[in-house]
């Protein structure tokens, strides 16, 4: 009798501790599925919402660029959503409309579009902007004049007043040189709106410096690679040039071919 009693006490004990060590497991896996979620929402958050729900902050006006920019990851500085939204404004080129007025201590700009979508990737660019230059972010360092007004950034007082249909800039310095920097950037933004991404890529010298001229533009094959940017071709954007089909990346690119292919393609 004893011998059951003891046999069925060790039954029931090693039960007891069963259970306890599966309660145990379940309760960590839960946790940890709490937490693997958590990390997944905040790679959500991170990756996608962050940025999406600071441009849904910004379309109210002067708050566009500054809810981006705080939406988006610090160790990137929004760069990613910065050059869509500058491809987009290069693929939109014909419907921005630009006045440019230079003054002896800065510039003033105003840029405009019909477009409401065109008129929402104006401000978001340029409020982007202006907290690259306040946080000396830069871009397009390979170009000489950009790299100079980032270097020149805290001589520059940009004010941004939001109108009916886009922006109006004024930038002002107290340095004679930086306005020479200012009103040869405010001469090449308004060529890429003329152009748009045929000159995407162009180079823009120093003020007072010579332009060299290049022979030779091109910088893709025509067939996966645009001609004039380098970048994965549209295949329903073609041309004959030379005997032969040639890609581009957008209708822009494919212009600035036919207006002089010897500078971005060989015979």
């Amino acid at each position: 009798m004893k011998t059951n009693i003891k046999t069925l006490s060790m039954i029931f004990g090693a039960l007891a501790l069963f259970a306890a060590i599966s309660l145990t497991g379940l309760a960590q896996g839960h946790q940890h599925g709490q937490q693997e979620q958590k990390k997944c929402e905040g790679c959500k958050g991170g990756m996608g919402q962050g940025s999406g729900q600071g441009s849904g902050q910004g379309m109210m006006g002067r708050g566009m660029g500054q809810g981006r920019m705080q939406g988006q990851g610090a160790g990137q500085g929004g760069r990613m959503e910065d050059m869509q939204t500058i491809h987009s404004l290069f693929d939109e080129h014909k419907k921005v409309n630009r006045t440019v007025t230079k003054t002896e201590n800065g510039v003033v700009t105003v840029t405009e579009s019909d477009d409401p979508k065109v008129q929402a990737m104006i401000v978001e660019h340029v409020w982007a902007m202006k907290s690259r230059l306040e946080k000396k972010q830069p871009i397009r360092m390979w170009d000489p004049l950009y790299r100079a007004l980032f270097e020149h950034a805290d001589k520059i007082k940009m004010e941004i007043v939001n109108t009916d249909k886009g922006v109006k800039i004024i930038e002002t310095t107290t340095d004679p040189y930086v306005v020479k920097l200012l009103h040869s950037h405010s001469d090449g933004v308004s060529e890429f709106v003329a152009e748009g991404m045929a000159v995407m890529h162009k180079r823009h010298e120093l003020p007072g410096e010579k332009v060299e001229e290049s022979a030779f533009l091109g910088k893709g094959d025509g067939i996966t690679t645009c001609p004039v940017t380098g970048e994965p071709v549209n295949k329903n954007v073609k041309a004959e040039v030379f005997g032969r089909t040639v890609y581009f990346c957008c209708e822009s690119c494919k212009d600035a071919v036919l207006k002089a292919p010897e500078k971005y393609l060989k015979k």
